[in-house]
């Protein structure tokens, strides 16, 4: 598999870290991007991350050959104390290893504040040695980053050494169900630095989320071109997550099997697996 393709850890929802790191081990993942999202995993807060506990989990890594170079860790920086917020992730994802963060940008109602103290926020990511990567939301909220077409714009009034682009096809299906996903997604490609795989799947009342391949946009066109031009992407498979009709996330109230997430995680491996056979087969 391409060093360029990690997983995140969201589809581990409920377990540890000791159980985590060794399952993906086992499923043939050396890159992992941890995933410390409210709403979307278990509860935590801004005190957990220490440097004992990134010393932890970097130690864990190692022992499985595996690294971390990107860093989920979602807040909206048009909140006040967003400085803080993202300082307190930028240091645990350097202890980790990481290259980036990834979080979201801002609600358009917290636009003043968030162009405000940008300037702030792009030094403490520059003092940790990482680039902010601003992702498209799926709560159905109007952001400064809604769609592929507002990052330009978006970006032209940031530190482009500190911010980039993660775009998030996934969450495009919710957040802006009008919209083609893939003509959207192929907009992003010569925009955003990475790129985030969540397969989902229209249900009664909401949205599910499946392994590659499962889903109803066709994710596996868009993993090829994206296997095609090296670029780098994660696999975000919240397994446990759903959203309603609104929009708004909500996750099962038990933990889904182990073996279930780790045959799903195969499986879109497998179809990841198989495409870069057929590209390098047609080289």
């Amino acid at each position: 598999m391409p060093s360029f393709i990690s997983v995140s850890t969201a589809a581990y929802d409920g377990y540890g870290f000791d159980v985590i790191l060794p399952s993906l081990a086992q499923c043939g993942v050396r890159n992992v991007e941890f995933a410390f999202i409210d709403g979307y995993v278990e509860a935590f807060t801004d005190s957990d991350f220490t440097e004992a506990f990134a010393g932890e989990l970097k130690s864990e890594m190692q022992r499985h050959g595996q690294q971390c170079r990107y860093f989920s860790g979602h807040i909206d920086l048009g909140i006040e104390n967003a400085a803080a917020r993202l300082e307190a992730r930028c240091r645990f994802a350097s202890s980790l290893g990481a290259s980036c963060v990834i979080t979201n940008a801002a609600t358009r109602e917290r636009a003043e504040t968030f162009f405000a103290q940008a300037d702030t926020l792009a030094a403490i990511a520059e003092n940790y040695g990482l680039r902010i990567l601003l992702e498209n939301p799926g709560n159905g909220v109007p952001n400064l980053l809604d769609h592929a077409s507002d990052a330009p714009r978006l970006l032209e009034r940031l530190d482009s050494q500190a911010f980039g682009i993660n775009y998030d096809i996934g969450n495009l299906l919710a957040h802006r169900p009008t919209r083609e996903p893939l003509e959207d997604a192929r907009a992003a490609m010569n925009i955003a630095d990475h790129f985030h795989l969540k397969p989902c799947a229209r249900r009664e009342g909401g949205i599910d989320f499946v392994p590659l391949g499962a889903g109803d946009v066709n994710d596996t066109a868009l993993a090829l071109e994206l296997l095609r031009q090296n670029k780098p992407f994660s696999l975000e498979l919240p397994f446990r997550l759903h959203r309603d009709a609104n929009a708004q996330p909500w996750r099962d109230e038990q933990p889904l099997p182990l073996d279930v997430i780790e045959s799903r995680i195969s499986c879109s491996l497998m179809e990841l697996s198989s495409l870069h056979k057929q590209l390098t087969t047609n080289q």
